[in-house]
């Protein structure tokens, strides 16, 4: 350091452009000067960081007090692009060019650092920050496989000194348990450690009983947090409700879902995390697997594989081929086991006419063998038909179990030598791996207070009085509350009706939906939450009527009225309408229509007379016609918002939130016809329905919007839409590449009059991704105050530039192929204003 010297006064050392050192007084000098340029040049501070040392010209100051002065002296210097300061050696270190990555060479503390990269491009600068963070990414990654490699050894080691009996029951279902969707009671452990409680679903904790209704917060379903396009919602959302499990004593929950929608009518699409693109639901599954594992609870990640309808879910057969496969159908499940996953759940259906559980190339071949998946797999509730066949396949644990299950006949299998022995260890070591994993056999998941003094290991319908516990809370509804307000998607707002300008004025709430909770038509769920295992009993649903109300309670200025037919719209300055679709697990919907909305329009507008204004309150499970929208002045659609949909709405309305979601799902028109029989929903050998039905991917990826730009059939709102109470401009889009890594930044203006949140969405398109046109590959969630600017960097590398050869059965990157990688920015999967084609070793053309 003696050695080194600041950029002042130039002179060459050891050849290399160095000035004499800047003592204490010679750096105050040194910051005056450079504080007057200072404002012309962006500088990134990441403090408890090291950088390794950065290239060409280098510098330093000694002495040097605060890491602030060390920046200032960078930013001052046009020759400066990265600083390093070390309160230890109170010195700063200043290189001609920036390396983005750490230190990693020495063991000093990286708390005593602070580095910096600074440029007169802003844009630049964000893109190097952006590259530490992608960095710090890939470090977890390489946690996360220490962590199950360590896993796996020490559950190996129980293994080799268990029993037969002890594996056996590792590896089924047992009875047992008050509420919880099953049990694994695992023999010959420690008696601190919980059996294996698993409860549906990813939306809340599921109780299934009705005397239980109310004691867990029923959240926004999963496309609710595919709607939010963010990581911190996703993040948010799984704390919330891996609390309340661990409250509830359930250490495996049964999701997320995170099958890609492909046919828009199927019953569980409001399940999804992922919409119908992998790659949102890619980035969305990590925080979420990661945040309930925290908690000591095994994630289950479903369904594995194709489980794309409810029709005949349990015999129908599915042809899918493997570059669809690979593009579409297995990247969210790849990216939730990079994040760690502990368990994956095997569907109903047959893939390549072989049921999922007992299917060697899904659970073999591409999940372990390909996704390098260490964890355990368990089959959906009566998903196992074959002992043999499963057990061989890969199978590792089948539900429910019981006397008369599948896997009981494993000891006789064994025995008869039709199986090994080594083969049922296996088994039973992924199980026991997947609880190390999540530390439950460090005591990450907590005895529950209420199992002191009980015998964990007979909690049975006699004493497990944990389950009964109101784990509700204020924080948690305020959870829910932020997922719908985050997620909720404004589809028209005409003259800029909305938010409501409500001093003195009369609101009148139109529709049945607008007071009732519940509707005996459904088989199961609610009118704000979809039916079936991932429905959340409640009795805290406040609805859109009451909401409002209380919203304006102490304004007496305004008038709220209410009808269930039009009627209430007379005389009123607004009419809002509430209107819902409905879905439920074990068929699919049987249209894309949001009943009575058109209806309950005409009604209000005949009543309110011409000047009145129409706002509609859409609730959906997925995607919706809207030959409706036209009657409206303004609609706004909720994604099963479950029972904070009353404030929430108010809300949304008044202008106190912004409705901040995008469209996880296109929006098709009326008469879109995506479908032959044959492909949805599947036909049989006499073009008939019957339940061994045979439905034919062979669209191939032309799945949700990628349909719709490789056939040229605008959908009525497509991907990643989504209006806001202010105005956004793209601008400025600079892109580079560095090596097999290419930077996309661009700035968002908020060109409008309120504060607000934009979602600039980056889609990638090179020759031999077609049919495909173009895929996300990247999107970020930010807040811009009106009148400001911020810089969004994206990352891409090969994996975004890379497509699955099936002639070579491998990835292949389109860049080594020397096919030009062309780049889009925009608010949607349409529109899309900037564009450029990468340039490597270049900056690239901007658009």
């Amino acid at each position: 350091t003696a050695a080194a010297a600041a950029f002042v006064g130039c002179a060459v050392h050891n050849g290399v452009r160095a000035s004499r050192s800047v003592g204490r007084a010679g750096a105050a000098t040194f910051l005056e000067a450079a504080d007057a340029g200072a404002a012309e040049r962006s500088c990134i501070t990441l403090e408890g960081v090291r950088l390794d040392n950065g290239g060409g010209t280098y510098g330093s100051a000694s002495d040097v007090a605060a890491a602030e002065d060390c920046v200032a002296l960078c930013r001052g210097q046009s020759n400066c692009s990265q600083a390093i300061f070390s309160k230890f050696a109170k010195a700063c270190y200043m290189f001609q060019k920036p390396k983005a990555a750490k230190y990693t060479k020495g063991k000093s503390d990286p708390a005593g650092f602070t580095s910096a990269f600074c440029s007169d491009d802003e844009m630049e600068v964000a893109g190097l920050e952006y590259r530490m963070q992608d960095a710090g990414r890939a470090d977890e990654l390489d946690s996360v496989r220490q962590r199950w490699k360590d896993a796996t050894a020490n559950a190996t080691k129980l293994v080799d000194a268990m029993s037969e009996e002890e594996k056996l029951s590792l590896v089924q279902g047992a009875p047992g348990g008050l509420g919880y969707a099953g049990f694994l009671k695992p023999l010959g452990l420690p008696p601190t450690i919980i059996p294996l409680k698993m409860q549906d679903g990813p939306q809340g904790f599921n109780p299934y009983q009705a005397t239980l209704a109310g004691t867990a917060t029923q959240f926004p379903a999963l496309v609710a947090v595919a709607a939010s396009f963010s990581q911190d919602v996703s993040r948010q959302y799984a704390t919330a409700v891996a609390e309340e499990f661990v409250t509830k004593g359930a250490n495996v929950l049964l999701g997320p879902d995170v099958e890609v929608t492909r046919a828009p009518l199927t019953g569980r699409s409001f399940e999804t995390l992922s919409g119908e693109d992998p790659y949102l639901g890619s980035v969305l599954v990590k925080p979420f697997v990661q945040t309930v594992q925290d908690h000591g609870i095994i994630v289950t990640v479903k369904h594995w594989l194709d489980n794309n309808q409810e029709i005949y879910r349990q015999t129908m057969n599915v042809e899918v081929d493997e570059r669809a496969q690979h593009e579409i159908y297995m990247p969210v499940f790849a990216a939730a086991f990079k994040a760690g996953a502990g368990s994956v759940m095997c569907s109903y259906n047959k893939i390549g006419g072989v049921h999922a559980c007992e299917n060697e190339e899904l659970l073999t071949t591409l999940l372990r063998k390909e996704l390098g998946f260490k964890g355990y797999v368990v089959s959906d509730w009566g998903a196992t038909h074959d002992a043999l066949k499963s057990a061989k396949a890969g199978l590792d644990v089948e539900m429910q179990g019981g006397p008369k299950s599948q896997f009981a006949k494993l000891a006789d299998l064994v025995e008869a030598k039709k199986l090994t022995q080594e083969e049922v260890d296996e088994k039973v070591v992924h199980v026991l791996t997947a609880m190390f994993a999540v530390g439950q056999f460090d005591g990450k998941f907590p005895v529950p207070q209420l199992y002191m003094g009980k015998n964990l290991w007979d909690l049975d319908k006699a004493n497990d009085v944990v389950i009964g516990t109101d784990v509700t809370t204020d924080a948690h509804r305020g959870v829910a509350l932020k997922a719908i307000l985050d997620s909720t998607v404004l589809l028209k707002n005409e003259r800029s009706v909305l938010p409501l300008k409500t001093a003195g004025k009369k609101i009148a709430l139109v529709g049945k939906y607008c007071h009732d909770k519940m509707d005996s038509a459904y088989g199961q769920g609610s009118v704000y939450s979809g039916g079936g295992s991932g429905y959340v009993i409640t009795t805290r649903t406040i609805k859109p009527l009451d909401g409002i109300r209380e919203h304006f309670s102490s304004d007496p200025s305004v008038e709220v009225v209410y009808s269930r037919n039009g009627s209430a719209a007379k005389g009123a300055n607004y009419a809002v309408i509430c209107a819902a679709a409905h879905a439920e697990e074990g068929w699919d919907r049987p249209n894309l229509t949001l009943p009575e909305a058109g209806d309950l329009i005409k009604e209000a507008r005949k009543a309110g007379g011409k000047n009145i204004k129409v706002i509609v309150l859409a609730s959906a499970p997925g995607a919706i016609t809207t030959e409706w929208l036209k009657g409206a002045d303004a609609a706004i659609l909720l994604f099963e918002p479950g029972e904070q949909v009353g404030p929430a709405v108010a809300k949304l309305l008044t202008g106190d939130a912004s409705p901040g979601g995008r469209l996880p799902v296109s929006m098709p028109n009326e008469k879109e016809e995506r479908f032959t029989k044959w492909q949805y929903p599947g036909l049989c050998k006499n073009n008939s329905w019957c339940e061994d039905m045979y439905a034919n991917f062979s669209e191939d990826t032309l799945v949700g919007y990628r349909w719709n730009d490789a056939k040229k059939v605008p959908s009525a709102f497509p991907f990643g839409f989504g209006l806001t109470y202010t105005e956004f401009e793209f601008k400025k889009l600079h892109t580079s590449c560095d090596g097999d890594v290419a930077t996309v930044a661009v700035k968002v203006a908020n060109v409008g009059d309120r504060d607000g949140t934009a979602v600039p969405q980056l889609y990638v398109g090179f020759e031999s991704l077609k049919p495909v046109v173009r895929q996300l590959r990247g999107f970020r969630k930010v807040k811009v105050e009106k009148g400001g600017e911020k810089t969004v960097v994206f990352m891409l590398r090969e994996a975004d530039w890379s497509y699955f050869d099936e002639g070579e059965d491998k990835w292949v990157s389109a860049l080594a192929k020397g096919e030009d990688i062309k780049v889009w920015v925009g608010a949607s999967s349409v529109d899309l204003p900037l564009s450029a084609t990468l340039a490597c070793g270049a900056t690239a053309a901007e658009a």
